[in-house]
């Protein structure tokens, strides 16, 4: 009897060490998930600019072209570009597809060998400028909004997923309106956890 208790004694110190070590890793693998991130909510219930264009990155029209010289494609790596295109036709009033922005950003040399967007090039081609912010804050976003920009954010995928750009169009019912290049739908900054690690802004002429 005792052998069998001491037995059920080492069952549970084990199944507990085991347990503790899942919370563990758990808690450790959510701190460097979200490490770098600000939470941003609106100080404001509804702020609607005009009717969002939305594109997606995957379209088969561009999904296969390749971003500048990079091995990367549309479809793997333009949600970045794709936000862009939604923004310069939002602000310019005229249809600019990420199809034909990568090809005038791939002719001025704007992407790295690995795809990645130079915003210094950005800035040198005439009718565009390009803003990198320095930290994320409410104040940047709501002021981008406030004066007919739209700011394009860094989140993680359903919050705890890959890298990924989306853009901010407005707000709705106290929540960020997002335009995602991988969704049919515009989305709300909450489905991303309000988690924000970065804040880009491109502006056209």
């Amino acid at each position: 009897m005792n052998r069998y208790r001491d037995m059920r004694s080492r069952v549970k110190i084990a199944l507990s060490g085991l347990l503790m070590g899942i919370v563990i890793v758990a808690v450790g693998f959510l701190f460097l998930r979200l490490r770098g991130s600000v939470v941003v909510k609106p100080n404001q219930d509804e702020l609607l600019s005009g009717e969002a264009v939305t594109y997606r990155q995957d379209d088969e029209t561009w999904a296969s072209d390749l971003l500048g010289d990079s091995r990367f494609t549309m479809k793997s790596s333009g949600c970045l570009v794709t936000c862009i295109a939604s923004a310069v036709s939002m602000e310019t009033g005229v249809r600019m597809t990420p199809g034909v922005l990568n090809q005038i950003f791939s002719e001025n040399q704007v992407y790295d060998s690995e795809g990645n967007i130079q915003w210094a090039a950005i800035g040198k081609m005439e009718g565009y400028s390009a803003d990198v912010f320095s930290e994320v804050s409410d104040t940047e976003i709501a002021q981008c909004l406030a004066s007919g920009h739209y700011p394009i954010v860094r989140v993680r995928m359903r919050g705890l997923g890959s890298y990924h750009y989306v853009l901010i169009v407005g707000i709705e019912d106290g929540d960020y309106l997002c335009m995602d290049p991988l969704e049919n739908e515009l989305t709300k900054l909450s489905r991303y956890l309000n988690r924000v690690y970065a804040v880009r802004m491109v502006c056209a002429e």
